[in-house]
């Protein structure tokens, strides 16, 4: 990952860059309309479908966006040049990606987690998107994908024990979602696990084929 392809890193910010401005728009709209988007359990049961994805669109409030702003330029950076995530996922892909990962964290939320009545913010589909990155780093033979792996799982496990980071709620100014994060964990490595086996199957037999 420190062998740095600047073309292929430059070729794959179109997806990452389109998010951060959905992102800023999502917040004004949310300042025009400040209950009209967030993850609202009561709001949801009454057919208020669009929160199941604009709720993972907005934020608390700025330092919030910021923060999760941050997250999308670092997951860039780290895995522009992946297979699944980057040089070879063009942007229809990586926000289909985000659009799946924000409805079924929702969806989980909804079913495994009633206790979260709301929600706002990208965190969960961050924490998705980071495992999802790392298991195409597996499939590249990248062994430092798997350490990747390992360390967000144990930053979920630990935030699951011991609790979320008291100075990241107070900085957002509501308390963590951490049940979003391992939401986004565990099904940012399944979907990782099933694209990139299929990549995988594919390029072998297209090797098959050329061999024989």
């Amino acid at each position: 990952m420190l062998d740095i392809d600047r073309k292929n890193l430059a070729g794959s910010i179109g997806g990452p860059a389109l998010l951060l401005l959905l992102c800023m728009l999502m917040q004004w709209l949310q300042s025009v309309y400040p209950h009209g988007f967030m993850y609202d359990r009561a709001l949801l049961a009454e057919g208020q479908w669009w929160r199941l994805l604009t709720g993972h669109l907005v934020h608390t409030n700025t330092a919030h966006l910021l923060l999760n702003s941050a997250g999308i330029v670092a997951l860039w950076f780290v895995f522009g040049q992946s297979q699944l995530l980057g040089r070879r996922h063009p942007v229809e892909a990586y926000l289909g990606l985000v659009v799946l990962l924000s409805l079924l964290i929702s969806l989980g939320l909804w079913c495994w987690f009633p206790e979260v009545e709301s929600y706002y913010g990208l965190s969960g589909v961050l924490h998705g998107l980071f495992c999802f990155g790392a298991v195409s780093e597996l499939f590249q033979r990248r062994w430092s994908g798997g350490l990747l792996l390992i360390g967000c799982f144990l930053k979920v496990g630990w935030e699951l024990t011991a609790g979320a980071s008291a100075a990241t709620a107070a900085m957002i100014e509501a308390e963590v979602a951490v049940s979003s994060h391992l939401l986004g964990t565990v099904l940012g490595t399944l979907i990782g696990a099933v694209i990139g086996g299929v990549f995988w199957y594919s390029d072998l037999r297209k090797f098959n084929v050329a061999g024989d």
